[in-house]
């Protein structure tokens, strides 16, 4: 059920150990859809899909919003005398 709303990006799916629950499997389809939380809170490996988005938060989500205004930052060149 929890595929419907999110997509397990950068890493196989397989256990991964996460601060908030734990151990979670994420080959596993009866995860629920707590695993919102770990979204919220920019766990990495969790992308959120189109139904997600309209289901869970409407039509845009928090975290989009603050995104769009976020600018990169460069980082900075180290010179080295070799």
């Amino acid at each position: 059920m929890w595929k419907l709303y999110f997509k397990f990006i950068k890493l196989k799916p397989g256990r991964v150990v996460t601060a908030l629950f734990g151990e979670i499997d994420f080959s596993a389809d009866n995860i629920g859809i707590e695993i919102k939380a770990l979204y919220e809170g920019g766990f990495p490996y969790l992308e959120i899909t189109k139904s997600g988005k309209s289901e869970l938060y409407g039509n845009e989500t928090t975290m989009e919003k603050d995104l769009t205004n976020a600018k990169p930052k460069r980082a900075k060149k180290i010179k080295s005398n070799f």
